[in-house]
């Protein structure tokens, strides 16, 4: 008698008088062709974030150069869409390091690894700002001082575009209804200068970012979901229209679902610049995984 591994984790023959053993479902993958196989990650850590009601960008992101992610991290205060920046380093992500406050998303690392850009929202008067936090403990630094983060008659939205090496950061701010107007930005001194003409909100503001070859294989082309390919391209994170995450080996034509928990719904992955790790937002979680489990 034999057991379907894909659809469950446990099988049991019944006899007479045998105890009946419910068995535990797995996801079923989506991906036509590929095999589907035991686990080869291993969670290390996790910590505590902030659950969105709406995408506010990346709310994990990895240091371009190092071992080190950061993420915004949940309060006693607050849970919802603001929270602290936090990072955490390699190899026992244990110790949480506080950069900044009431930071909201975006989150996007300078080239050089130096420095952290993020969405602000200051909870004094609902007003989106763009922030720099500094890994080293330099205290934060705001882009928007005071009234200069009220760009409109609203809540003031910006977003981060990208940087242009270590020392300039290019984003966007409200300028009014469905009005979006360009800053080119001067770090450290601060100062900005507008560039282009005004836009249209774009539909993909504060969409998360994935890193994805030049062309998608067909295999992948028609999947719903989000896929994130590793720094290497060995591995891809597939996270399915269920909200469950599998990992991809696109060299063996295999994969195999993370255990993110019963029940729970991942949003976001992202690959450290080695491929060594994986970090999955899960719920209100930060979960890292490790490929290269004991």
């Amino acid at each position: 008698m034999c057991c379907l591994l894909i659809t469950l984790s446990a099988c049991t023959v019944f006899s007479p008088g045998a105890e009946v053993v419910t068995p535990t479902p797995m996801p079923t993958s989506s991906v036509e062709g590929y095999q589907v196989i035991s686990s080869q990650a291993c969670q290390i850590a996790q910590q505590g974030m902030i659950r969105v009601e709406h995408p506010q960008g990346d709310l994990i992101s990895w240091s371009p150069l190092a071992d080190t992610v950061a993420y915004i991290a949940s309060t006693l205060n607050s849970s919802w869409n603001v929270g602290n920046l936090n990072i955490l380093s390699a190899p026992s992500f244990d110790t949480p390091g506080r950069i900044a406050t009431q930071a909201a998303g975006e989150l996007t690392w300078s080239p050089d690894g130096t420095s952290i850009a993020y969405l602000g929202l200051r909870l004094s008067d609902n007003i989106y700002t763009i922030g720099l936090a500094y890994p080293d403990g330099r205290a934060s630094m705001d882009l928007f001082p005071g009234e200069a983060a009220r760009t409109d008659g609203f809540a003031s939205q910006k977003a981060i575009l990208e940087w242009s090496g270590a020392s300039r950061l290019r984003v966007l701010t409200s300028c009014g209804v469905n009005c979006f107007q360009g800053l080119d930005f001067s770090i450290p001194d601060g100062l900005s200068a507008p560039t282009g003409d005004t836009s249209e909100r774009s539909w993909d503001l504060w969409s998360v970012h994935t890193h994805q070859p030049t062309q998608i294989p067909p295999a992948y082309a028609d999947l719903t979901g989000q896929l994130n390919w590793s720094p290497d391209e060995l591995r891809i994170a597939y996270i399915d229209g269920n909200g469950y995450v599998w990992i991809v080996n696109v060299e063996t034509d295999t994969l195999y679902p993370l255990d993110i928990g019963a029940y729970s719904t991942a949003t976001e992955t992202d690959w450290s610049f080695d491929s060594h790790y994986l970090a999955v937002h899960v719920d209100q979680s930060l979960k890292i995984f490790s490929f290269e489990c004991p």
